[in-house]
């Protein structure tokens, strides 16, 4: 399939040179200066936005003036985007090499954040099962002002001298061809004596004779039949077969095949994505509103699940009612909602692998993509063109490649002349072209030669002859090498048939160091490293890569390791530079390679010596208490709500029980990069982020906001690769929507799901855990689990939770419905050695909390809202600080840690003073309130100090506010970006 858009102008905007950092000493790169003579037309460039690291995978940037391509975009992109501050507003297209989570997790979050830009249209390039990894993420993900168009290639290797284009528009032309593992790594599926199977086309349709089983037969002609036309479902397009399937009452789109199922897939991103169409806005005519309403049979409203107000029975133990706001919230959000098609809550049609390696790993096929920039015409000789009488529609004819014939006037005489457009225009410029090239394994390397090699087209491109360099520049090639790849000899002989310019950037684990990437939060937290080393420990990173790539024998001179913003200007050419704002926005890292501790303000220095001061003579006093489970530790790895930021990753929390293992409390996108800085990668000290990762029994996904899961699965696939494996299995408690999601992309990545070791993933309904014991599931109304499949089961979850209490020593782990925008639930975690801890999920201020989780040793609450946006707070059905406060009151909770800041504050939320006027008549202990922030290393025992530390750490902020960060008005720009939309 190929897009084709208008052309429109390209300005060169020329950067300004920033002065020398210290960052460029581990980076050996220069910083980027554009010649002030570059010209003013179609100057583009390609960059790295982020490399392989703790918490990032390589991510390329191709950008003009007017567009942005984004090649793979694994966790954390997102929030690059805001550190670099890179801009992602005109992107048109996403290019994937794979569609599991290490290439693709960082997907979702980027398509809510470009949903909120002026972008008319974005497409999505990938390997088979793109489509059913994106509308995989149908239950969290709507946005209705972009609709998204996923072009899913074949694993066939293109076999025709002059291949089709993938993708082409005005700027950039893409071929793309699959890179295999060798054949005795392949499925049995596969004949080793050809290609890949090809997957079903649109030429397939159903057999009519056997409609009932859906019978797949193919037709002879690629013409569609006239069964196969479309019909248009509001702004969904379906075919007749697929509305005579969906029309069934009986219908279930799991059995669905073929086209069928691809058509089903595409039906759900047009439902997740729609466009309104623009006349729609113009004007509000009886013919406009009678276009827009129309709905075909077999569209629904969306199950009120989600959104109808809590059942009479839900609100508290004393019988009060729900908050009165809820019901006009709900009423609110349903009719915001969209309109989801019959069936949409059921399983996605099966996806089945044709190979045997899944993504991500060793033995996974890859795309390969070849993107050829524009061809820039030479230049118009108008003094010629004069002498030889060329004007007006002829000079544009020759403009356009066309020879012309016209009549002269020589003396006297009309004379015809001909003219062709090399007599009268320069030789045209050759066009950049950058390869990207994903080559997980050595056994990937001989299907790599053989594809340019064997390939007359692609051949060209790695070539020195003479009359192919003149055809295609190839500048630029991105390596991205699994383990053993670029050290082998082979690998250096096929680097080496490339053209003498191109750069070869190479992404290998082993040879790149591990700086931090997100260096304002790092920045922040080696300042308060100075407070209080413990809890404010400097996160993991790494200025040398533990080899040197100039050691690797026969590699092409233009060899570098890949770096997070490294550019390469591709027209007017020039070689690798640092991007200099990049440079600019980091503090960290000059400050570690200037070997001088960081200099602190004098309004900090005595903020410090205050706050340790305060907690000596608390403890000097002997007023410190220990608490029941004062060792068990409390790690927020993301303290953020809604959006990631520089400062706060979303939402997740680790608890650690001494002896017991681990639980997370949801796992927003970025929390296993959030781990390993905090942890650390190295097997021989600990602890180590693998043995956290082993530890962790219990994950509890509150609700279907992506916010809280989208980093779920790239955890699940990192146990997955654990050597050796587990010893036990890892519980997973949520609603049905998120196990769903999980079970849809098992199809695509092994995640570990049913396990018949019995040590893999174990799924429990949080519905199954409810606070107050019910004996069965509410089929009707707001909490209703939504399917009925075997492992929703009730006795089952019951079952399977009781062998989680086991692992880790509980008591009990109850859920509690909570009021959200959406179905969501906090939960009770009681231990057998006498503390409890109380999560409360994304709520409004509600007494189920309080009735279940009485007596708390610990609650950890959403703090969305400052106490002067309550009506904000309502309707977004968030808390406020002071609401929040005066649960953990209610609850009689001793401590209180507060977390999920909006964007608002995206350094320093609004500080919290306990009233003691309040507190007096109160007639009892005052808990303890602290604030969360991320990489904080806290225990039970040790949240009292962030009390005495509340005035240093705001004066570290401010300090920092001073200093001229602007993050606040930026994520104030993005707050209509939150991920808090769903149609579950």
């Amino acid at each position: 399939m190929i897009r084709l858009t208008p052309p429109s102008p390209s300005l060169f905007r020329p950067r300004f040179p920033f002065k020398y950092s210290p960052f460029r000493r581990f980076s050996s790169l220069p910083s980027l200066r554009f010649p002030a003579s570059a010209a003013p037309t179609m100057n583009w460039s390609t960059s790295v936005l982020t490399t392989a690291s703790s918490d990032t995978e390589p991510t390329i940037l191709i950008t003009f003036d007017t567009a942005k391509y984004i090649f793979n975009a694994g966790e954390n992109s997102n929030r690059a985007f805001l550190q670099s501050r890179n801009n992602w507003k005109r992107a048109r297209g996403f290019f994937l090499t794979q569609t599991g989570t290490q290439r693709a997790n960082g997907i979702p979050g980027l398509l809510m954040s470009l949903a909120e830009s002026p972008i008319n249209k974005l497409d999505i390039v990938g390997p088979p099962g793109l489509s059913h990894f994106i509308a995989s993420m149908r239950m969290y993900t709507y946005r209705d002002t972009m609709p998204i168009n996923t072009i899913e290639t074949t694993w066939d290797m293109p076999s025709s001298s002059n291949p089709d284009a993938i993708y082409q528009d005005d700027n950039i032309t893409v071929y793309s061809f699959p890179v295999l593992p060798a054949l005795d790594n392949l499925s049995p599926l596969m004949d080793n004596s050809g290609p890949l199977p090809e997957p079903p086309t649109d030429t397939m349709t159903i057999d009519s004779n056997a409609n009932s089983s859906l019978k797949r037969k193919r037709e002879s002609t690629p013409i569609l039949p006239q069964k196969r036309r479309l019909l248009d479902l509001g702004k969904r397009k379906v075919s007749e077969s697929l509305h005579e399937a969906i029309s069934d009452p009986e219908f279930v789109p799991e059995q669905l095949e073929g086209v069928l199922a691809d058509e089903w897939r595409k039906f759900m991103i047009d439902t997740m994505f729609p466009r309104p169409k623009p006349e729609e806005h113009k004007n509000n005519s009886p013919q406009k509103k009678s276009r827009k309403g129309m709905r075909d049979s077999v569209i629904q409203k969306a199950p009120v699940a989600s959104v109808s107000a809590p059942p009479a029975d839900s609100p508290s133990k004393d019988g009060s009612a729900p908050p009165e706001s809820i019901e006009n919230i709900n009423n609110d959000y349903r009719r915001s909602r969209p309109r989801v098609p019959f069936r949409f809550h059921l399983k996605l049609p099966k996806h089945t692998l044709t190979t045997a390696g899944t993504p991500s790993s060793p033995t996974a096929p890859t795309l390969a993509y070849i993107v050829v920039g524009p061809r820039v015409r030479g230049k118009f000789d108008v003094q010629k063109a004069e002498e030889l009488g060329i004007y007006g529609k002829n000079r544009a004819l020759l403009t356009r490649g066309q020879t012309v014939t016209f009549q002269v006037t020589i003396d006297g005489k009309k004379v015809e002349r001909t003219v062709k457009p090399e007599e009268i225009i320069g030789k045209s410029e050759v066009p950049g072209v950058v390869i990207i090239l994903d080559v997980p394994s050595p056994n990937h390397i001989s299907s790599l030669q053989s594809s340019f090699e064997g390939s007359p087209f692609f051949r060209r491109f790695r070539s020195k002859e003479p009359e192919d360099l003149s055809e295609y520049a190839v500048r630029t090639i991105y390596h991205m090498c699994g383990k053993g790849v670029v050290d082998d000899p082979r690998y250096a002989e096929f680097m080496n048939g490339f053209g003498p310019h191109a750069h070869h950037i190479v992404s290998a684990r082993e040879y790149l160091s591990n700086p931090i990437t997100f260096t304002s939060s790092a920045f922040n937290q080696l300042r308060l490293n100075q407070l209080d080393p413990v809890i404010f420990p400097v996160p993991h990173y790494s200025l040398k890569a533990l080899k040197d790539i100039a050691s690797i024998p026969n590699l092409p001179p233009n060899t570098i390791p890949m770096i997070s913003n490294q550019v390469i200007q591709m027209r007017p050419p020039a070689p690798p530079a640092m991007e200099p704002t990049a440079e600019e926005n980091d503090r960290f890292h000059p400050v570690i390679l200037s070997g001088v501790p960081l200099e602190l303000s004098e309004g900090a220095q005595k903020r410090f010596k205050d706050a340790h001061k305060n907690v000596d003579a608390f403890i000097s006093e002997g007023k410190l208490w220990e608490s029941k489970g004062a060792d068990v530790g409390i790690l927020p790895l993301g303290t953020g709500s809604a959006l990631p930021s520089k400062y706060r990753n979303v939402s997740s929390t680790l608890i650690q029980i001494p002896n017991w293992g681990n639980i997370l409390l949801d796992a927003g996108e970025g929390t296993w990069g959030q781990l390993i800085r905090h942890f650390g990668e190295d097997d021989t000290s600990s602890p180590n982020v693998w043995k956290v990762l082993r530890d962790l029994k219990c994950i509890f996904i509150s609700h279907m906001h992506g916010d809280h899961h989208m980093g779920l699965s790239q955890i699940l696939a990192k146990r997955r690769q654990l050597d050796p494996p587990p010893t036990e299995p890892l519980y997973l408690v949520s609603l049905r929507g998120v196990h769903l999601y999980l079970r849809e992309i098992s199809e695509i990545q092994d995640l570990g799901l049913d396990d018949p070791s019995g040590n893999g993933v174990i799924t429990i309904m949080s519905e199954a855990l409810h606070w107050k014991k019910h004996s069965s599931y509410q089929t009707t109304g707001m909490w209703q689990v939504g399917g009925d499949e075997p492992w929703t089961e009730i006795n089952r979850s019951r079952r399977l939770a009781s062998g989680l209490c086991t692992t880790l020593g509980l008591e009990s782990l109850d859920t509690v419905d909570v009021y959200h925008r959406a179905r969501c639930y906090g939960c009770v975690i009681k231990h057998k050695d006498g503390w409890s801890l109380v999560f409360s999920g994304d709520t409004q201020p509600t007494d189920n909390l309080v009735w279940a989780g009485r007596n708390a040793t610990v609650l950890i609450h959403e703090a969305t809202m400052a106490d002067d946006q309550e009506e904000l707070a309502r309707k977004k059905a968030h808390s406020t600080f002071g609401q929040a406060i005066g649960i953990g009151r209610k609850m009689r909770a001793e401590n209180i840690l507060l977390t999920h800041f909006s964007a608002r504050y995206p350094k320093m939320p609004p500080s919290i003073i306990t009233s003691p006027k309040e507190a007096k008549s109160s007639g009892r202990k005052e808990p303890i309130v602290a604030l969360a922030f991320d990489h904080a290393a806290l225990t039970i025992g040790s949240l009292w100090k962030l009390n005495y530390y509340l005035p240093a750490l705001e004066q570290s902020f401010r300090d920092l506010a001073e200093e001229g960060d602007d993050e606040e008005n930026e994520a104030l720009e993005l707050e209509g970006a939150a991920m808090d939309v769903d149609i579950a």
